[in-house]
């Protein structure tokens, strides 16, 4: 009679020898990195770490890496950051894949949704500084948006949703004894960004706010103009803080640049930013680079949504870094609260084939929507069935550089 422990080292050398003979006959296996056959995106700068994670690594850390369906080829993606990381430094460039021409780096939403439209029509994208106007077509494969579209009517790109966000303004005070303000109302926002200032009580002391602004190019930017709702005023109301340094605006999600700002500001000012609540978990509990704390960088409460709700923090109570989690409630918000999303273009979605695309990111049991545990861990809400969804589409976008 054989064995148990026999049995089980028979059964492991058959096993093996099926995987060497698929390997040497030209079974499933292959002899080169997955990454070289990875779809390609670029764009926000909010859901860059979640995307990095999704792609197998963020910021230290290694995850399972989102895949397409076996049968499909398991195809993975890979995500390049707005901007480069340590240095801040957007017109840099990239070579996305092997063999394949170097280009700019889109910045923000905006731009990487441009890439990708210029992979779509052969408009070309680029910069002097990396070889001007370069061909991007089959090298950009999606786009990462943290706005929705703004004309649904069109429908040249498809956006994806994959999680769900919440948006605050994020505060820094150098001094005053009585600390920041760290509640503000939509009207007040709305004042802030319509006059430029705006003086408010911390309880203790008269605090003078100077609002800042988000670098153009990003979906943050274009989607806390809706929130504050000042959009025809909002370049001239942040013109003080922008010009705090000679610097310009301030990159979306940057605690260390709002903190820059703040401390070239007078005495006692307080300036604040819109900021992503999920970038802003994901930082404070070290899965993603830039912790607030170590700038002394808060996350402020909204006490009136505009129509009388006190929607209150988008952190939930309770909850302490490294385990920070979202207020589900805040997150919700129609106001406050956004989906982000991954963009493509819809001829791939709606069209034959593509099942590699379609089944890494298209609906609810898609390789990205059924990583949820990565999702969450950055910061973000799960859609559940609303994940994956092909519902909205929107235009192309028009440029061929970095706003």
């Amino acid at each position: 009679m054989m064995h148990s422990t026999t049995k089980k080292r028979l059964a492991l050398t058959v096993a093996l020898m099926a995987t060497l003979a698929s390997t040497f006959t030209g079974g499933s296996a292959s002899a080169d990195p997955k990454q070289l056959t990875a779809f390609v995106g670029t764009g926000s700068d909010t859901t860059q770490d979640v995307m990095n994670a999704l792609a197998g690594h963020s910021n230290g850390f290694n995850y399972t890496p989102a895949q397409s369906s076996v049968a499909s080829g398991q195809r993975q993606l890979v995500s390049f950051n707005a901007t480069n990381i340590g240095t801040g430094v957007s017109d840099d460039c990239i070579t996305p894949k092997v063999g394949g021409p170097t280009f700019l780096r889109p910045n923000g939403s905006t731009n990487g949704l441009r890439a990708l439209s210029r992979a779509m029509d052969g408009g070309g994208w680029g910069s002097p500084a990396c070889g001007g106007q370069t061909d991007v077509s089959g090298l950009v494969d999606y786009a990462r948006s943290s706005s929705p579209t703004s004309n649904a009517a069109a429908t040249d790109l498809t956006y994806i949703p994959f999680g769900r966000d919440g948006v605050s303004f994020a505060y820094y005070r150098a001094g005053g004894a009585g600390g920041p303000v760290t509640s503000l109302t939509r009207p007040q926002l709305t004042s802030l960004y319509t006059t430029g200032s705006l003086v408010v009580s911390n309880g203790t002391e008269n605090v003078t706010i100077i609002p800042c602004g988000i670098q153009t190019g990003s979906g943050t930017f274009t989607f806390w103009n809706t929130v504050h709702n000042a959009t025809a005023t909002e370049n001239a109301a942040t013109t003080v803080c922008n010009n705090l340094g000679g610097t310009g605006r301030v990159q979306e999600h940057d605690a260390a640049g709002l903190k820059a700002k703040g401390d070239l500001a007078a005495a006692g000012v307080q300036v604040v930013i819109g900021f992503s609540a999920a970038n802003y978990i994901a930082k404070s509990n070290g899965v993603a680079i830039g912790d607030p704390a170590s700038f002394n960088v808060g996350i402020g409460s909204i006490s009136d949504n505009g129509a009388g709700v006190n929607l209150g923090n988008p952190i939930a109570v309770g909850t302490t870094a490294p385990n920070l989690a979202p207020a589900s409630t805040f997150y919700s918000s129609s106001i406050f609260g956004r989906d982000v999303y991954n963009v493509l273009p819809t001829a791939f979605v709606t069209g034959g084939g593509n099942n590699d695309l379609k089944t890494l990111f298209v609906g609810s049991t898609s390789g990205v929507c059924q990583s949820t545990a990565i999702i969450q861990r950055f910061g973000y809400l799960a859609l559940g069935a609303a994940c994956g969804s092909t519902s909205m589409t929107g235009p192309v976008r028009t440029g061929n550089t970095n706003a």
